[in-house]
């Protein structure tokens, strides 16, 4: 008592709670809107994720055709370039949680109630769910889109697409900004989900998209990278049976890499006589 002593505050935290910060205000206003006398966050994040988005697609997923993933047997996340063709009626958008993002049932006098978090809410912010068709050169497939994902096209919020839609009193079965989505050609990162396994369930959900030059172009370079690769041992398996056939005596036949003679393949036994036999190939095995 009575000492004068120095410290520092080097490793020390200041904790501000509810205090009057104006970036703070600015930042809280830029990610919500007023509604029904709430503030509703609408969040739609941002591309990055934790990992760079040529791992999520390059590197965490699966490489895969449409028609690859019918025939997938485990739970994973595979990516896949498509292009959206069509765009199911169906409603295009659900009333979700504002804790969870989860749907929520409306219980009736502007009421919802989110059976996940078990809360009740007097609001409801609109988000997307939109069910797309896409098709590539093997097929095509049904994939579900959400909200950070259509946002990302669209720039524009479900619920102010909503409110869009419900001025203009249309009859169409959603609104006409959605088939900006249409003949859209996208690198698409899915999840084959235990669900999809066990129930048989082929509508795959997309989590997460990509019109990244820099990234489409090197996930179609392992593709051609991959084909050369074939066409090269393709090529060398040819030179080495035309080698064969050169080098050989001539009553060898090396029309396949298992060296037939000429007797064994005519009709009658004798040597010079021909069948049909030696002008085509044959599986191994039979």
């Amino acid at each position: 008592i009575g000492e004068t002593t120095i410290s520092n505050s080097l490793f020390a935290t200041k904790i501000l709670v509810d205090e009057a910060i104006p970036e703070v205000h600015e930042f809280k206003k830029s990610i919500c809107n007023e509604a029904d006398g709430d503030s509703q966050r609408l969040t739609h994040l941002s591309s990055q994720g934790p990992h760079s988005i040529y791992n999520e697609f390059l590197t965490l997923s699966e490489k895969m055709q449409l028609d690859e993933i019918f025939d997938t047997a485990k739970e994973c996340f595979c990516a896949t370039y498509a292009t959206i063709v069509g765009i199911d009626n169906n409603m295009w958008y659900y009333d979700s949680c504002k804790q969870c993002n989860k749907k929520v049932e409306y219980e009736g006098g502007g009421k919802y109630w989110c059976t996940k978090c078990d809360l009740h809410f007097k609001s409801a912010p609109k988000r997307y769910k939109v069910t797309v068709t896409v098709q590539d050169d093997s097929g095509s497939a049904t994939f579900v889109m959400f909200d950070r994902e259509i946002f990302q096209v669209l720039q524009i919020s479900a619920m102010n697409l909503k409110e869009m839609w419900d001025k203009e009193n249309k009859e169409d079965a959603y609104p006409e900004e959605l088939n900006k989505l249409l003949d859209k050609k996208f690198l698409f990162r899915i999840h084959i989900s235990k669900y999809n396994l066990e129930q048989n369930w082929n509508k795959y959900t997309v989590v997460r998209l990509t019109e990244d030059e820099n990234v489409i172009k090197s996930f179609l370079e392992v593709d051609s990278l991959e084909e050369k690769d074939v066409e090269v041992e393709s090529t060398k398996q040819k030179d080495s049976i035309s080698v064969i056939a050169d080098n050989e005596d001539s009553s060898i036949c090396s029309i396949t890499p298992t060296k037939r003679s000429f007797k064994d393949s005519t009709n009658d036994g004798k040597v010079g006589e021909t069948s049909p036999a030696q002008l085509s190939t044959s599986k191994k095995g039979q």
